[in-house]
């Protein structure tokens, strides 16, 4: 059987991780001074950062609120508690990204501008530049998995992604149901790449769902594939 790998190269840099230690320090912070948001004030289940010109701070404490573009509603993350929504002030994103909280997240709200003025008093402003660059990264990296990619690309790489959250989570998602939510490929396209990958063993997935990532995956498929397949 004609092997996917191809040359080795280089590793490409890794996006910074979660920094978990200073967002439970930045929520405990802000925490006392928030609003816990009930269920019935979210409206259409939507998340509202910007609202009567008013910018408000999301503190995400349990549960998580998953980001969807408007345009087309492609799921682009899933921020899972511990997790801080808004610091950035961007009406633009908020025109542009709808922010859709899971049922029975615990959420609390504050004014950005008290945000703001408690990370200058309590000298956290290090901090919070630390979690902006994890975001920063977090979208730059999103980025490059999307555009300009091939579908094979995009699917290891939503693989890759699914690999890292716990067992008892990642059980409970079917895998190909995750890569059509955060990406625009047709199912069919992504089934017959699941598909490839599992009969030259670089994935195990039962009941449709992602058990384990055996090797590291491939950057391109055989000619094989794309004759009998297409691209």
């Amino acid at each position: 059987m004609t092997s996917l790998i191809t040359a080795d190269s280089s590793p490409a840099p890794l996006p910074m991780e979660k920094p978990l230690l200073i967002l439970e320090e930045l929520i405990s912070l802000f925490l006392p001074y928030a609003e816990p948001l009930q269920e019935k004030r979210r409206g259409n289940g939507n998340l509202h950062l910007h609202e009567n010109n008013s910018l408000a701070v999301a503190l995400v404490t349990e549960g998580e609120v998953n980001v969807y573009h408007r345009s087309d509603m492609m799921l682009l993350a899933t921020a899972r508690a511990p997790f801080i929504l808004g610091f950035q002030g961007s009406l633009f994103q908020y025109k542009l990204f709808k922010f859709e909280p899971a049922k029975g997240s615990k959420i609390s709200l504050l004014p950005r501008e008290k945000a703001l003025k408690l990370a200058i008093k309590h000298h956290v402003f290090p901090h919070v530049l630390t979690y902006q660059t994890y975001l920063s990264d977090y979208q730059a990296n999103r980025n490059n998995l999307l555009i300009n990619r091939t579908s094979l690309h995009i699917v290891c790489g939503l693989l890759e992604e699914l690999g890292t959250l716990p067992p008892e989570e990642r059980l409970s998602i079917g895998v190909s149901n995750y890569i059509l939510a955060r990406s625009n490929l047709a199912r069919s396209g992504i089934m017959r790449i699941i598909a490839t990958l599992r009969e030259e063993g670089f994935i195990t997935v039962e009941n449709g769902k992602l058990i384990q990532l055996v090797k590291p995956l491939p950057e391109n498929i055989p000619a094989k594939y794309h004759k009998s397949h297409g691209s």
